[in-house]
């Protein structure tokens, strides 16, 4: 991983830094259950006093799912909030969590499709989502043995920044930043890696392609699909998923890479595939996605 110099923390970044660094002490001395009803109630807070995000979630949820009415769109939305504080809450106290403990609350599904994957020797690439305790599921898979790496963005903190590398990085596994990533990835690939992409958040007009999600309109990275064409490297979909206070982690068969068309036409049909596998496994778990996040936001210069 290519290591870059980031901007010197200011007075605020100083105080978040202090401010999570006192959440993480406090969160750590609870029990794992007890870190859990802490999170359900921060998660309730915040439904109840943040109206912009309660609004996006339930825009995009009534898009998701257009034949619901209001009571079930906004049973869903506080949920998902629910679930939003416990992913917080959990992931804060994974800074004290050690590997027996963090892969005995964990069960592993489909790991065979990933082995299968990992025998044509290219590397594997995982489509995921910020489905589950995303976090969660990638320390798993590093604590379970694999050379595994993830493609993130950076914090907007440097101090948290540099923390949040050290959990993700905790047992094995490496991060690999989105802006510098393609060397990178190709370094793992060729080493036999596990490399993940987080593929359900809107993209740029430049690094976006048309795709449909939920049956409407999105704008998609096609990162994973150009680096899949150009490698050969197997797509594998895996998502995590709470079950009360475990995890199963679920792997699932290759995504089978496009034939014929043009070069574009090839990554914007792969690109499609990775959303409808996404939405496969939104719809298991609808309750444990991203919702306050804008997906269905379209850059302003395509036309409609």
């Amino acid at each position: 991983m290519e290591a870059t110099a980031g901007p010197a923390p200011t007075l605020a970044h100083r105080l978040q830094h202090a401010g999570l660094r006192l959440l993480e002490e406090s969160v750590s001395r609870l029990r794992w259950e007890q870190r859990l009803r802490v999170g359900r109630l921060l998660g309730g807070i915040w439904h109840a006093v943040d109206a912009p995000h309660r609004k996006v979630a339930r825009e995009n949820a009534g898009r998701a799912f257009p034949d619901w009415g209001a009571s079930d769109v906004s049973a869903l939305v506080r949920r998902n909030f629910a679930h939003l504080g416990e992913t917080a809450a959990e992931s804060v106290g994974l800074a004290r969590t050690d590997r027996e403990e963090l892969l005995a609350r964990c069960r592993f599904e489909g790991l065979e499709h990933l082995e299968a994957a990992l025998g044509q020797g290219r590397g594997a690439l995982v489509l995921t989502a910020h489905l589950g305790n995303w976090e969660l599921a990638g320390l798993a898979m590093s604590a379970r043995g694999y050379p595994f790496f993830a493609v993130g963005r950076r914090q907007a903190n440097p101090l948290i920044d540099r923390r949040v590398t050290r959990l993700r990085e905790s047992f094995g596994g490496r991060l690999i930043h989105h802006r510098e990533a393609v060397r990178p990835v190709l370094r793992a690939l060729r080493v036999g890696g596990v490399v993940a992409f987080l593929m359900d958040q809107r993209a740029s007009s430049r690094e976006g392609v048309r795709s449909r999600f939920f049956g409407r309109p999105v704008a998609t990275n096609q990162g994973l699909a150009l680096l899949a064409l150009k490698t050969g490297a197997p797509v594998v979909p895996g998502f995590g998923e709470r079950v009360g206070a475990r995890h199963v982690i679920r792997v699932g068969t290759p995504v089978p890479p496009p034939t014929g068309g043009s070069r574009e036409e090839q990554v914007r049909r792969y690109t499609e595939a990775f959303d409808a596998a996404i939405e496969a496994a939104v719809l298991r778990r609808p309750e444990q996605w991203f919702w306050v996040h804008r997906r269905w936001r379209l850059p302003r210069n395509w036309e409609p």
